[in-house]
């Protein structure tokens, strides 16, 4: 039997056995009954096992049948994934694109690229939503998410988008009236603003590592938020590079102690990722958008100081 017709068979024999007769199988898929009947035998020749119990009133699956059953819906389950993966690439990249990613994100490395992206991409329709949280995919009906931090979640696709590097910054005018760090022990005679408490960090260089505590004047969850502090001078802060870049670049911020690497104990933050759902295949539009936006791994970038 030809491995097309096996298939078809398969799927008729599947379709008998949940609407539990041959007319109702024949009635849905405009079919004779005969024909029905001639698979189905044809099916159970090339098996070589019986596969439904036949009287006048009464269709039933044999215990070979039972077997087989769960086989072919699995079968049938996979070629089904399998032609779902394939139109994603037939697909143009098209429809509403709605992701959810952290506000400075989406102001640093996603607006200055949008008129480009959407130029590129003209039928797809993006609307992003800014916060901090990991969320649902399916019941916020997102179709993608950016986070930075860690993440083990098993039910999600994560994409690698690059690794954070934090620095410490301060305003010019701040260091002018309040000194200069010159070493790690004067950072403790400074007032820092620090993400949600945590004002400990681990100061690293010549394979050496220092744990210090600062003295924090404010606490936030909120990058946004601290980086606006520190830009009307409130003192030092410790924030990822990508977030400061355009600021050091202005001489609105001065990078301090840049020869160290600096870590924030207890806070997993050292990567940036896309997630989407595992249980839909990657549509055009999110590949479209991943393409785009993902950072190239061979080509040197400053934000990835």
């Amino acid at each position: 039997m030809e491995h097309f017709n096996l298939f078809s068979n398969m799927r008729i024999f599947l379709l008998v056995s949940d609407l539990g007769s041959f007319s109702a199988c024949a009635k849905r898929i405009k079919i004779s009954q005969p024909s029905v009947s001639r698979k189905i035998s044809a099916l159970e020749e090339h098996l070589g096992v019986r596969l439904f119990h036949r009287s006048t009133r009464k269709l039933s699956l044999t215990e070979a049948g039972k077997m087989f059953y769960d086989r072919a819906r699995s079968i049938q389950k996979d070629v089904a994934d399998a032609q779902a993966s394939l139109a994603g690439f037939k697909e143009r990249p098209t429809g509403t694109l709605r992701i959810s990613t952290p506000v400075l994100w989406a102001e640093t490395k996603i607006l200055p690229r949008l008129p480009e992206f959407l130029t590129r991409f003209p039928e797809i329709k993006l609307e992003i939503e800014s916060n901090d949280n990991i969320q649902d995919l399916v019941e916020d009906e997102l179709d993608l998410v950016i986070r930075i931090g860690e993440f083990k979640d098993t039910s999600h696709i994560v994409v690698p988008f690059g690794s954070v590097r934090f620095r410490i910054c301060a305003t010019p005018k701040y260091l002018e009236e309040k000194g200069t760090p010159k070493n790690i022990n004067d950072l403790t005679s400074h007032f820092f603003s620090v993400y949600e408490n945590r004002s400990e960090f681990l100061i690293s260089a010549n394979e050496t590592t220092t744990s210090i505590k600062v003295k924090n004047v404010m606490s936030s969850n909120s990058a946004s938020i601290l980086l606006k502090m520190t830009l009307e001078g409130g003192g030092l802060s410790v924030l990822p590079y990508w977030i400061i870049k355009e600021h050091l670049d202005k001489k609105e911020l001065v990078e301090i102690l840049p020869e160290y690497d600096l870590h924030v104990k207890n806070l997993s933050a050292s990567h940036v990722f896309a997630l989407y759902s595992s249980r839909t295949h990657l549509p055009a539009k999110v590949r479209a958008f991943l393409d785009f936006y993902r950072p190239d791994p061979n080509r040197k970038s400053s934000h990835r100081k």
